[in-house]
């Protein structure tokens, strides 16, 4: 696709930024209506301001905050610029936005390098604007059907993207095998990471998502699992299966609520490694974040390094203080990143206090059903569980659903509003963890930012 004329980069920038200004201006974040209305001026205004830049696109169910946030960490440790909209806006209006807005008033860009988090459907009108350097794709569930349709057809979503930019190095994860398949029959260079199966990991095994062999439909076998449907498989008909990552966990010495701490192999080589941001599931976002820096080119001891300094992705296991008591906040949007969320709390052996948070909005998903695939059962029977709060519009459906798994009504409280919610936090002597879907999550961060001096997400 050419690039559009001097004089329409000029009016759809200027448009871009103008707008954004005005919104901002006026207390709203501007990251997808400066996008639309850049668009109108030029459709296709992203060959020009991303133009000479080295980009990394991330897609996937689960995870692309978190490892967008990590490479964008990792290429500034190494001494270069780096542009990254941490509010998660992955659709093309938000990211013509933001790289419009970081370009010159003639649609130069600012910054050499640039993270995109980008929605698996969204993928196939992002990567031939920006052609980027590297496509990660972290991992396949089931999220949004009513939107996304089934894994399948996310998947196919995803492939028809991979194959406009045959130039492009897809880094994979090597232990999910709808994932994986991407490699196959393609042009592009490959780089593959995962989880080895000395890692230890906690195998809920689940799947329904895993589908079947990409070459003869056979059913898969495994070795070892990690969680859900991720692990060591192969095909027990045609033999087709995991590959051998480039990087690689190959243990995990300890996880915490302050990080963990791993051996990766790298190309055969072992490193220790501290990973700042906790969760297992955190661990394997960082393998990730690994894998597409040497797409880049990257130092990769500069790049380990930078991951004991890496911070939480808004929302995602961002913590805030309050009155000398840690809340930290885990959204939670499908079955599986649920379940790995309880995996992670349930293994920390400390008294807590848990806040459940769901709504239904166009964001999320109209669909709730999947509460009913989620281990609330594995949350309710942890003995260091102290309390539970219930809060969204979905409140009652989710309180139903914990009944389902065992709580006593006596157990929970359902509270109507984030305001009042707050305020019962505020009194908590134990840790909290809130894990709300992702409006919900934006209404809880809102009331905390403004509780304890937090900056908004665009700021």
């Amino acid at each position: 696709m050419s690039k559009p004329n001097k004089i329409r980069v000029i009016l759809s920038t200027a448009a871009c930024k103008l707008t954004r200004s005005a919104l901002r201006k006026s207390g709203r974040g501007g990251t997808a209506i400066p996008g639309k209305v850049a668009m109108k001026f030029a459709g296709n205004i992203l060959e020009a301001t991303s133009e000479g830049m080295e980009i990394v696109v991330v897609t996937g169910t689960n995870g692309k905050s978190t490892t967008c946030g990590m490479i964008d960490h990792a290429v500034r440790s190494c001494g270069h610029d780096c542009l990254y909209d941490r509010s998660g806006a992955n659709l093309l209006s938000g990211i013509t936005a933001n790289l419009t807005c970081n370009a010159g008033w003639t649609g130069k860009p600012k910054t050499h390098y640039a993270v995109i988090e980008c929605d698996e459907a969204a993928l196939k009108q992002v990567v031939p604007l920006v052609h980027p350097k590297a496509v990660v794709v972290t991992n396949l569930f089931s999220d949004q059907v009513d939107r996304l349709g089934g894994v399948e057809n996310t998947l196919e979503e995803i492939r028809k993207g991979v194959k406009l930019v045959p130039d492009t190095t897809l880094v994979l994860n090597a232990d999910e095998p709808r994932s994986a398949s991407l490699s196959l029959n393609v042009p592009n260079r490959v780089i593959f990471y995962g989880m080895n199966k000395e890692v230890g990991v906690r195998g809920d095994i689940d799947l329904k998502d895993a589908g079947v062999c990409p070459v003869c439909g056979g059913a898969w076998t495994y070795s070892y699992h990690t969680y859900a449907h991720l692990g060591g498989y192969r095909c027990e008909k045609c033999g087709w299966g995991r590959k051998d990552p480039d990087v690689a966990i190959s243990s995990i010495e300890k996880v915490g609520p302050d990080g963990s701490e791993v051996n990766m192999q790298i190309h055969g080589k072992n490193r220790s490694v501290r990973i700042a941001i906790p969760a297992v599931y955190n661990i394997s976002n960082a393998a990730a974040a690994t894998a597409a820096c040497m797409a880049l080119g990257l130092s990769i001891p500069k790049v380990l390094d930078s991951l004991s300094s890496a911070k939480a992705a808004f929302g995602r296991l961002e913590t805030f203080d309050l009155n000398g008591q840690r809340l930290q906040m885990i959204l939670v949007k499908n079955p599986a990143g649920c379940n790995q969320a309880f995996s992670y709390l349930t293994g920390l052996k400390e008294d807590y206090t848990a806040v459940l948070c769901l709504n239904n909005r166009t964001g999320d998903g109209h669909d709730i059903s999947w509460i009913n695939d989620t281990d609330y059962e594995m949350l309710v029977s942890d003995p260091h569980l102290k309390k539970i709060y219930v809060a969204g519009e979905c409140r009652s459906q989710l309180a139903d659903r914990l009944k389902k798994a065992g709580l006593p009504a006596s157990a929970m409280q359902l509270v109507d509003d984030y305001g009042s919610l707050l305020q019962k936090l505020m009194r908590e002597k134990n840790p909290v963890y809130a894990l709300p879907n992702y409006t919900a999550m934006m209404e809880l961060r809102k009331v905390l930012a403004e509780a304890t001096g937090r900056k908004d997400f665009w700021e």
